[in-house]
């Protein structure tokens, strides 16, 4: 079941601007995805990327109904503090979502972190939007790359050929355009010999 599940994790924060093409690219990934077997999705219902990942597997499985959307909630009360606006988008996607698993009746510190491990821990694939090493995006990318599982992350450009995150430095390769769409966004791997750097050409995964 890890080698058909996939799991989003990315900032809060999209301008608004950018929204809708992040959501494209998302939709882009998850045919891809789906095309490489996968089947389950898991998001953790934050707002913000999360948010619009859940959305576009919702969409996703109208016209693919194997396709299953698992909601990986922290705590029963996440939505407690969000704006009614928020609040009716999380109830939307929860309503819809195949399977809710509710890891904690209450918010506790830390209480994310574990959200984000158990999702990296049931998956084999991470799709992430990552563009500041900073906060609980970086955190699961980091765990992700820990567990030596595939990562997707829609925010990287060509520019950004070779990463560090912390004490690892990453080689990535390109595979889809860019949610700005100029440039290529890429698949990163863990670089086994960190003075070899890897050529940055197009690849299908």
């Amino acid at each position: 079941m890890i080698n058909e599940t996939a799991c989003f994790t990315g900032h809060r924060h999209i301008p608004p601007e950018k929204q809708d093409a992040v959501s494209a690219l998302l939709a882009r990934s998850i045919g891809e995805a789906y095309g490489n077997g996968y089947r389950r999705f898991m998001c953790g219902g934050a707002l913000g990327f999360d948010t619009l990942a859940a959305l576009q597997v919702l969409k996703y499985r109208e016209d693919h109904t194997d396709v299953r959307l698992i909601l990986v909630i922290p705590c029963q009360n996440q939505a407690e503090r969000w704006s009614g606006k928020d609040r009716a988008v999380y109830r939307h996607i929860a309503e819809r979502a195949d399977e809710r698993i509710v890891l904690s009746p209450e918010y506790y510190q830390g209480c994310m972190q574990t959200r984000n491990r158990y999702m990296v821990d049931h998956s084999s694939l991470c799709i992430c939007y990552l563009y500041s090493f900073h906060g609980g995006t970086a955190y699961t990318v980091r765990y992700a790359v820990f567990r030596n599982i595939g990562i997707i992350n829609l925010a990287m450009n060509a520019s950004q050929t070779d990463l560090k995150l912390k004490e690892n430095p990453w080689s990535s390769m390109f595979t889809s355009l860019s949610a700005d769409g100029n440039a290529d966004t890429a698949r990163l791997f863990l670089s086994r010999d960190r003075k070899v750097r890897q050529k940055h050409t197009r690849t299908s995964w």
